[in-house]
């Protein structure tokens, strides 16, 4: 895998670039728990940014990159399923896409302002268009808009068929891998700058060895996840399972890192850091969490 972007892909990710430094600008950080830019949302999709999938020149790779891209944002718009799934596995389906991988009840990210939803169990994976009057809002700590679905049995009942589960299950896998790496990389980006600018002892903390060390530790894991992720776009389900497992392994250490160097202002809605490790923490549940991903690893390898 060659680690250079090519012109093509530096060039969407410039056009990508341009359309997030607009939503830092009328982003209002104003203590909210959970958000949704349907504005940088909306722009995504019309400049075409979530089908770099389905174009030959492209691939998952590049639409992996997108994903850490635009999940560096501090503005939360629904990138993963759309980039990654969506193209590949359902594109007749309308988005935003809300994916329910477990209990049909349970509550699940992007469903407030999903227009379709992704069902994907052991056994099968379907989708079905939904409206407002099929799902429910539900508070939450997670960044995210969680809501769930009021009768998931009659959603189920209309729900298309989708075939190769495995294939399926294998982009889902790199989607929750991508925009892992996305998050905690704009948490990095947050924890940086604040490092580079508080002072202690007459000296910026990010002087001292210690904060580096730990910095540079975590920008290790990051890159670590963001590459195997990559690597995935253009390999196969195990390579995902990977991807994934790394990822969701890594997220404890690195949110513990981040929210250590901002102190007591970590722990609060005061500063921003939340947007990017509230979501980093319900990603890692996702699927079962890095457990249930290392043990589908497992019997992928070796059966």
């Amino acid at each position: 895998m060659y680690l250079d972007h090519t012109d093509d892909q530096a060039a969407l990710l410039s056009t990508v670039s341009t359309i997030l430094s607009k939503a830092r600008r009328r982003l209002v950080l104003d203590g909210n728990k959970a958000s949704f830019d349907a504005e940088l949302d909306a722009e995504l999709e019309s400049n075409g940014m979530l089908d770099s999938a389905s174009y030959p020149d492209f691939g998952l790779s590049t639409a992996a990159l997108v994903v850490h891209e635009v999940c560096r944002s501090a503005s939360i718009a629904e990138v993963a399923s759309s980039a990654i799934l969506r193209p590949l596995v359902c594109p007749d389906a309308p988005r935003p896409l809300a994916v329910l991988s477990a209990d049909p009840a349970r509550a699940v990210r992007f469903l407030p302002i999903a227009r379709a939803v992704l069902f994907l169990s052991e056994e099968e994976a379907s989708w079905v268009p939904v409206s407002a009057s099929d799902i429910e809002t539900v508070d939450g700590y997670f960044a995210y808009p969680m809501g769930r679905l009021r009768n998931p049995e009659a959603c189920l009942a209309r729900a298309n068929a989708v075939a190769d589960l495995a294939r399926v299950r294998g982009l889902a896998a790199l989607a929750v891998a991508a925009e892992i790496t996305g998050v905690l990389q704009g948490g990095l980006d947050s924890v940086c700058a604040h490092v580079t600018e508080r002072r202690q002892f007459g000296r910026p903390l990010g002087t001292f060895q210690a904060v580096q060390h730990r910095l540079a530790a975590a920008a290790s894991n990051i890159a670590a996840a963001k590459w195997l992720a990559l690597k995935a776009g253009s390999g196969t389900g195990i390579d995902a399972l990977v991807a994934k497992a790394f990822a969701q392994g890594a997220v404890d250490t690195v949110v513990y890192d981040l929210h250590q160097f901002l102190g007591a202002m970590g722990l609060t809605l005061e500063h921003p850091l939340y947007r990017w490790t509230y979501r980093a923490k319900l990603l890692k549940s996702e699927h079962g969490g890095a457990d249930q991903s290392c043990r589908s690893l497992a019997d992928a390898a070796w059966g």
